[in-house]
């Protein structure tokens, strides 16, 4: 199974990634869709066959984990030339009411980056917040 997979959290059902987007792969994906919409985050829940609003892009925890991911929101900065600073608020199918916080980063339509602990300047930090708040509405704060 690839890495990065379109899955519905209602029904459970796994749609070939390019009938949902138009793009071939997740590195892709943000850097031909997503970036450019401004962050738009209604790209990052789609229709299902079951009909349901409810398609999310999922993943496994780790390698050999059956614990499963999906995406709530993808935040970014740049591109800065070829690179990009991401945040992504994430749950596990397990805990759907637990967030996760993931600070990823990608260069270019390469996926490296997605696997890769991602250090930030302050002053970046601070600026991905803000454009966290931008996007979704919301802070990012213990609730």
């Amino acid at each position: 199974m690839a890495r990065y997979w379109w899955q519905c959290t209602t029904c459970g059902d796994k749609p070939a990634w390019l009938t949902v987007c138009h793009s071939r792969s997740i590195a892709a994906f943000i850097w031909d869709e997503l970036a450019p919409s401004g962050w738009d985050q209604r790209l990052l829940l789609r229709t299902c066959t079951c009909k349901r609003r409810s398609l999310r892009i999922t993943y496994r925890f780790q390698r050999g984990s059956a614990e499963r991911i999906s995406v709530k929101h993808i935040v970014g900065l740049g591109p800065d030339g070829d690179y990009l600073l991401m945040l992504w608020d994430t749950f596990r199918h397990s805990q759907p009411r637990t967030h996760w916080i993931d600070f990823k980063y990608q260069r270019g339509r390469s996926p490296w980056g997605l696997t890769k602990r991602l250090v930030l300047e302050k002053a970046q930090l601070a600026r991905l917040l803000r454009a966290y708040k931008h996007a979704t509405g919301k802070l990012v704060a213990a609730t």
